[in-house]
């Protein structure tokens, strides 16, 4: 693979926090109440639900994680501007690049999202977490900016 580096840093990194999350679900699953916020509305909370609602979140970050993976798998299968023979292979790269970094920070977003609704839950802070989530969401949003733009300045 063309960008191994990367994808090996997202895993570690993934993998890592999708296991501490892990972990830190189940330690304060105890001290979770049944009935946690799951909606908010000018800071209060106005939706409450179940707490096993918190493991809908990490399975949702995994299937979109490997949906998105289908996807990393044949950057030549997604549309691109100025396409030509000759930098069609760095367009690929790039692409493909691009495409790990929204399927890793994508999948991580849902998880610090979950994080920020556990400590929520247990009475912690939970504004980290959330405001990891919404970078990553930044990120994943500018990326493919970034990646249409460098590609329209291509030469012919």
């Amino acid at each position: 693979m063309r960008n191994e580096p990367l994808k090996i840093t997202l895993i570690i990194i993934s993998t890592t926090i999708l296991f501490y999350h892990t972990f830190h679900l189940f330690y304060l699953w105890s001290e979770i109440p049944n009935s946690i916020a799951i909606h908010f509305s000018k800071g209060e909370p106005d939706h409450w639900g179940s707490k096993y609602i918190l493991f809908i979140m990490p399975i949702v970050s995994i299937l979109t994680w490997f949906l998105i993976g289908l996807l990393v798998k044949k950057p030549e299968k997604l549309n691109y501007v100025h396409l030509t023979e000759e930098n069609k292979e760095i367009q690929y790269v790039k692409a493909e690049k691009v495409m790990l970094v929204i399927q890793y920070l994508g999948s991580l977003s849902f998880v610090f999202t979950n994080e920020a609704a556990l400590r929520n839950a247990v009475g912690m802070e939970s504004g980290l977490p959330f405001s990891i989530a919404i970078v990553l969401l930044c990120i994943c949003f500018v990326a493919p900016i970034y990646q249409l733009f460098w590609a329209a300045t291509l030469k012919d």
